[in-house]
């Protein structure tokens, strides 16, 4: 991973130096923590003080923009940026919650109950009989001749 620092600009008001560089990188775009432990190798800060604003990887090339802020303490950084700005920053990989699990639609008036696969049958294979009413219910019906 190189970075190449194009413009480093001190603002005194949030007490941070806003920097865009630019980023070379071998086989696939780095993640957004590990440009942010090279950036903090490449300047001699503390890891924690690193806010990656914003990664452009440059298309078709192994190439990206970057924009980030260094801050001067934790204490600003929390003050200024989002909080979902600094949880994107945080190294703990929080566990996913489980998807829901899918529940029964209530029944409707009239509905007739959902049949169950009988045993020794695959999911989704539905039992002979039901098979033959369904053919039998999807064959069009010839009109009965009417007689005078």
């Amino acid at each position: 991973m190189n970075i190449k620092i194009i413009t480093d600009e001190k603002n005194p008001l949030f007490k941070r130096r806003e920097i865009t560089a630019k980023l070379g990188y071998d086989d696939k775009t780095p993640g957004r923590l590990e440009i942010r432990k090279g950036i903090a190798k490449k300047l001699g800060v503390k890891e924690e003080l690193v806010i990656v604003r914003r990664i452009n990887p440059d298309f078709g090339t192994p190439a990206a923009d970057l924009e980030f802020s260094v801050y001067e303490d934790e204490k600003m950084m929390k003050e200024i940026e989002a909080e979902y700005m600094i949880n994107r920053h945080s190294a703990e990989k929080k566990e996913k919650k489980p998807a829901p699990e899918a529940k029964e639609e209530p029944k409707k008036e009239g509905e007739a109950p959902a049949e169950k696969p009988a045993e020794g049958e695959k999911k989704g294979e539905a039992t002979t009989e039901a098979k033959k009413a369904s053919e039998s219910a999807q064959k069009p019906q010839k009109p009965e001749e009417k007689k005078e």
